[in-house]
């Protein structure tokens, strides 16, 4: 999750990433900052921080995809009740800068089903159960480009 400081609107805080400046190890909670936490930019308390809804990017013509969108739209594979999940037509690159750190399942009411994380140690592969779904889709969150969709998929 990512939240903006409503004060100013000049920093941002994104629960994936390290913030060297401010000593906070990736993965570390909005809601486990200390209560004193400012903005490092004016000053304005945790108050002032609202989260950021992302938004979520797909692919405009599926048959001529961009650079960016072939590393970034999830692959599905689907066999007996599961599917296997890559992030990218050739895998999308996981070094400390540029990673996927998430990939999840959401079901045909887009509700989020199951959640992966990921580090940039990991691969961009991730597998679902989809045996009680008739529909589905996948996203993936890269920590440079957004979430990324496959579409709604029909078993």
């Amino acid at each position: 999750m990512i939240y903006i400081c409503t004060h100013c609107s000049n920093y941002s805080y994104d629960e994936s990433r390290w913030d060297k400046a401010e000593g906070l190890a990736a993965w570390t909670l909005f809601d486990d900052i200390d209560f004193d936490f400012t903005c490092p930019t004016c000053g304005a308390s945790k108050d002032f921080f609202l989260s950021i809804k992302e938004e979520v990017l797909e692919a405009n013509d599926k048959n001529n995809l961009s650079y960016l969108e072939k590393a970034h739209i999830p692959k599905v594979e689907i066999k007996w009740g599961e599917c296997t999940v890559e992030v990218g037509y050739d895998l999308h690159p996981m070094i400390e800068e540029h990673y996927v750190y998430s990939i999840w399942l959401y079901d045909e009411y887009w509700d989020l089903v199951e959640e992966k994380l990921l580090t940039f140690e990991d691969e961009p592969i991730a597998n679902f159960d989809i045996s009680d779904f008739d529909e589905f889709e996948i996203r993936s969150r890269c920590n440079n480009h957004w979430v990324w969709t496959s579409w709604m998929i029909q078993k």
